[in-house]
């Protein structure tokens, strides 16, 4: 079970955290693959292939030093649930987003896609 969406590290090629998040969507999918369906063959059947993985973060903008951060560069990315479970995996950053209204705080949103293994490790 997920809970509050919380600790949510992303680190550099040299292991140094660069960034922290309070706030993400993970998503998890699978191919659905289908085959021959020897029962019946005007109903489709399927099975299961490879699966993937993509996360979301939101945050508040503080600084825009070198403008929209991150794309096209692959990170890793740990996440924490509970007290117990962790979760890494490295992920390249797909998505970078920037919203910036007059009288109101920076709000960004970036977007990851898995390389590779979600994995639970651990604590």
């Amino acid at each position: 079970m997920v809970t509050h969406g919380r600790n949510v590290n992303i680190y550099n090629g040299n292991n140094a955290l660069i960034a922290a998040a309070k706030s993400c969507i993970i998503h998890k999918t699978v191919e659905m693959i289908e085959v021959a369906n020897p029962s019946n063959n005007k109903a489709k059947k399927y099975i299961t292939g490879r699966t993937s993985w993509a996360i979301s973060l939101s945050h508040l903008v503080t600084t825009n030093k070198g403008g929209i951060p991150m794309v096209d560069s692959s990170y890793t990315i740990t996440y924490k649930v509970g007290s117990t479970s962790v979760f890494t995996g490295t992920a390249i950053c797909t998505e970078a987003e920037i919203t910036s209204t007059v009288g109101n705080l920076s709000q960004g949103s970036i977007k990851f896609q898995g390389d590779g293994e979600l994995s639970e490790v651990s604590s």
